[in-house]
């Protein structure tokens, strides 16, 4: 059973409902299956989740099953690869849930964060609301991504989604 409620919201919105979390909630103008596809499968993620200006996507694998690997890497100029996202889903219901462990490290090896993440999502008249629950380790874990305006990376990275899904 779904328990996220469709609210449609506009932009990404952000909330920390505990010292560890962050909930992040983002509707798209597609029905369900059209977003879990887009968020999951790698040739769909190469064109919505883009890196900053000045760097590149160098690897995007999702094998979306429990146990499966999640892994992305992207370069810029100052190092190859500058930054790399690893991860392994513990759950998966299709179209409707998805967890998986989450940590960022720098090409050096140099953890950034490590958090564990939830997906979920619910469908509407069409629309679909998406609802990521980010848990961090510690409450300065969790503000650190907080300060870093990731949430604004993430929104111009939704807004591709949004347009590929349409």
């Amino acid at each position: 059973m779904n328990t996220v409620s469709p609210v449609h919201p506009k932009g990404l919105q952000l909330s920390t409902p505990t010292d560890t979390q962050i909930v992040l909630v983002r509707g798209f103008n597609a029905p369900r299956r059209l977003v879990w596809e887009a968020m999951f499968t790698p040739d769909k993620m190469r064109r919505w989740m883009l890196p900053p200006p000045g760097w590149t996507m160098t690897s995007c694998e999702c094998d979306l099953r429990v146990g499966g690997a999640v892994g992305v890497a992207w370069k810029s100029a100052e190092a190859d690869p500058a930054m790399t996202l690893r991860g392994v889903f513990t759950e998966v219901t299709p179209h409707e849930r998805a967890v998986h462990t989450e940590t960022m490290a720098l090409g050096s090896g140099q953890v950034i964060g490590s958090l564990v993440e939830k997906h979920e999502f619910a469908e509407e008249g069409g629309a679909t609301t998406m609802r990521i629950t980010q848990t961090y380790a510690s409450k300065e874990a969790r503000d650190g991504a907080i300060a870093s305006g990731m949430d604004q990376g993430m929104e111009s990275c939704y807004q591709l989604l949004e347009a590929l899904v349409a």
